[in-house]
């Protein structure tokens, strides 16, 4: 089960009104990567991080908003806001899905 980041957003703002979301593009060459922070305003902060490669797909053209959706949505999970089962972002679970559990493994360097 999945709670999509939009209504993790919403939560967050309505949980924390004195705090703020903060995102920070590191894009390399061809990959998207951003750095969320999620500051609750009482001196509790939360990072998360994804990346995103361009031209990949039908959504190759937006990796940055991908990478930065994802980027908060894993911060707020990080901060238990909108969590059910676990922290990863749609999208991660979407590219899971297509790769083999091998190539997961290796990527993970379990």
């Amino acid at each position: 089960e999945y709670v999509p980041v939009v209504e993790r957003v919403k939560e967050f703002h309505i949980q924390y009104p004195k705090g703020w979301i903060e995102t920070i593009d590191n894009t390399d060459g061809d990959r998207a990567k951003v750095v969320a922070i999620v500051n609750l305003g009482d001196g509790r902060k939360f990072t998360g991080h994804s990346q995103a490669v361009y031209g990949k797909g039908m959504m190759g053209d937006v990796a940055l908003e991908i990478a930065e959706t994802s980027a908060v949505g894993r911060a707020l999970g990080f901060a238990n806001i909108g969590l059910v089962d676990g922290i990863a972002s749609a999208d991660e679970m979407r590219k899971v899905k297509k790769v083999g559990k091998e190539e997961v493994d290796d990527e993970l360097d379990f």
